[in-house]
């Protein structure tokens, strides 16, 4: 019930004509039962019992269905004084209207101070309420995630010890990519910082043979976490047999935005040269599936790997 309450005072009505035909309804309302009770206390100090009206219009129909409610009911307690035969009655009449429309004025603006109050509380449970949501939904996604490392890396290995370092290593990518969206508070992360923070534990001494190349590009933040896993398999691969193993080898890693469909497709190439001839080691297993698959959920996506004779060539494309 109280949480009904909260939701109803800090919803107005919609539109302005609502809000002021609540006022006068409460205002009507509040003159019919003050001139029903006259034969029983009078007609003295009408003002006293109208505010009450205009508390329950400022409350439900805000600060314009309040002042329409204090408008009328001011000029309905007018009426009910008059005539004013003396002067001392026509001073008190005007006090008693004064004071009214001040009284109504004060309520409508503590009420008013109320009503935004409310409506931050609302907002708050409500965004507290979508976080959980939104929480949740992560959390199961990261453990599946999880699940599929582990059950991918573990399986049909004979060497426990290597395959917990392998997990250790993805996990730890994981985890960066984790940090990086964290950071951008789960919104879109650039592609180059995204490369640039995954690929920072593999580079040479040489800076000239891990190159970056393309322009400013947005990654959403779903897809954010598959890329990171796949830019890591692909960098350890190419520091274990690749063309970072040596001395001479060369990658680069170049993307390119194309907008002239519907939606922008972003196409990526990693490209090893220079290197060794390709071990088995990314030809089968863990991945060769993991780059074939872990962007697959994306619209219009497509991922090819081919084993050159100087090293691994990954492309792939999907909708941005």
């Amino acid at each position: 019930m109280t949480d009904f309450l909260v939701r109803r005072i800090a919803r107005q009505p919609r539109g302005a004509m609502a809000r002021i035909a609540l006022g006068l309804a409460l205002a009507v309302l509040a003159l019919g039962i003050r001139l029903s009770l006259a034969p029983l206390i009078g007609m003295g100090a009408p003002f006293t019992a109208f505010l009450l009206a205009v508390l329950v219009a400022a409350v439900f129909g805000g600060v314009m269905s309040a002042i329409t409610c204090t408008a009328v009911l001011a000029a309905g307690g007018v009426a009910m004084l008059a005539p004013f035969e003396q002067p001392v009655m026509l001073r008190r009449g005007l006090l008693s209207v004064t004071f009214f429309v001040a009284s109504c004025g004060f309520v409508t603006w503590m009420v008013a101070l109320l009503r935004a109050a409310l409506a931050r509380e609302v907002a708050a449970r409500e965004a507290e309420r979508l976080l959980k949501l939104e929480l949740h939904h992560r959390v199961k996604n990261t453990l599946a995630v999880v699940q599929s490392l582990a059950h991918q890396t573990f399986r049909d290995t004979g060497d426990v010890t290597t395959a917990r370092d392998h997990f250790d290593a993805r996990l730890s990518a994981l985890a960066g990519a984790h940090d990086l969206l964290v950071d951008s508070a789960w919104r879109p992360v650039t592609l180059d910082d995204l490369a640039t923070q995954v690929l920072a534990p593999f580079r040479p001494a040489d800076p000239a043979r891990l190159v970056l190349d393309g322009p400013p590009t947005n990654i959403p933040s779903e897809v954010a976490v598959a890329l990171v896993l796949c830019l890591h398999e692909l960098a350890t691969n190419a520091t274990k047999y690749g063309a970072l193993c040596g001395e001479q080898g060369r990658v680069r890693l170049a993307w390119a935005l194309d907008d002239s469909g519907p939606r922008s497709r972003l196409e990526l190439e990693w490209r090893e040269t220079g290197g060794p001839p390709p071990k088995p080691s990314l030809r089968e297993g863990f991945g060769t599936r993991l780059l074939s698959r872990a962007l697959s959920s994306q619209a219009g996506a497509v991922s090819v790997l081919e084993m050159t004779a100087d090293g691994a060539r990954w492309r792939a494309g999907f909708e941005v």
